[in-house]
């Protein structure tokens, strides 16, 4: 199966394509229903399954959106970029990370790694748009500098920040764990209980879900 479909939220429709070994990294493809115009979200890897999900959504491919830089969040960025004509976007603060993607990367599997070729930053906390619809950038450094989670309203795509029952690591380059606790308290403060959150790796959760848990961990 090269994706799965996750369900319909508001004028969103969500799949997921979980990329090859070792990473197992949760690709997004998000269509603006109204508009019929896509967003891929983190393309770590196996860009041709990546390009059967975007052209079974039927859509317009509009933009790539990076929450992090790391290899296994970008591996497929370039191909993507080259195929659908469109750039990546990522956060100002990535720059150091996701120029040292590769290296990392080769550190990791002992393959050097082309990274995103038509790269635009934005500072801060903008509102990214897909179709004219609003998305809101939520700054999330710890995992990384310039780590964001992209709320799209019903849900909110959290990267490697928050996963069920778990965070993201912190002792890779520009991590911090102080930074990621008071990035995740930010985070759920900002959201509504019924919000669901997809994360790079593994299931989806609530936010209600991940308060309680957050409780008792955090």
């Amino acid at each position: 199966m090269t994706h799965q479909h996750l369900g319909d939220f508001g004028d969103f429709s969500l799949s997921v394509v979980v990329t090859s070994p070792p990473w197992y990294e949760n690709c997004f493809v998000v269509l603006h229903k109204p508009s019929q115009t896509v967003a891929v979200v983190d393309p770590g890897g196996d860009a041709e399954r990546i390009l059967h999900a975007v052209e079974a959504m039927g859509g317009k491919p509009e933009v790539i959106l990076l929450t992090h830089g790391h290899p296994d969040h970008l591996g497929a960025a370039h191909q993507l970029e080259t195929a659908l004509k469109i750039v990546t976007r990522a956060h100002a603060d990535e720059m150091p990370v996701i120029e040292a993607a590769s290296d990392l990367n080769r550190s990791f599997t002992g393959q050097p790694q082309k990274g995103p070729g038509s790269l635009e930053t934005f500072p801060g906390e903008p509102s990214e748009t897909l179709g004219g619809a609003p998305i809101r950038v939520i700054h999330t450094p710890g995992h990384t500098p310039g780590g964001v989670c992209f709320d799209f309203g019903p849900f909110v795509l959290t990267g490697d920040t928050l996963f069920r029952n778990g965070v993201g690591r912190t002792d890779l380059p520009g991590g911090s764990e102080q930074k990621l606790w008071a990035s995740i308290n930010h985070l759920l403060g900002l959201l509504d209980d019924k919000v669901m959150l997809f994360s790079g790796h593994g299931p989806e959760w609530s936010v209600q879900d991940a308060r309680r848990w957050w409780r008792m961990v955090g």
